[in-house]
């Protein structure tokens, strides 16, 4: 699954992606600052997902989860 879009709404949808997703399912997040990844990566944790790495180019970031 690819969710390209801002903070707010990955924050606000995160729990309507993992319900989409099987065990071993990947996802990646973009389309935000290196600066709130923390904070997705807390809700992402917390909806069961499991950080496998990411890059970032010019502040933008992307992050790759695992379910």
């Amino acid at each position: 699954m690819i969710a390209n879009i801002n903070q707010n709404i990955l924050l606000e949808d995160m729990k309507h992606y993992v319900a989409c997703m099987k065990e071993g399912s990947e996802i990646y997040m973009s389309g935000f600052y290196t600066d709130d990844m923390e904070i997705l990566r807390k809700e992402a944790t917390r909806n069961g997902l499991i950080p496998a790495g990411f890059r970032e180019k010019n502040r933008w970031a992307v992050m790759k989860f695992v379910l």
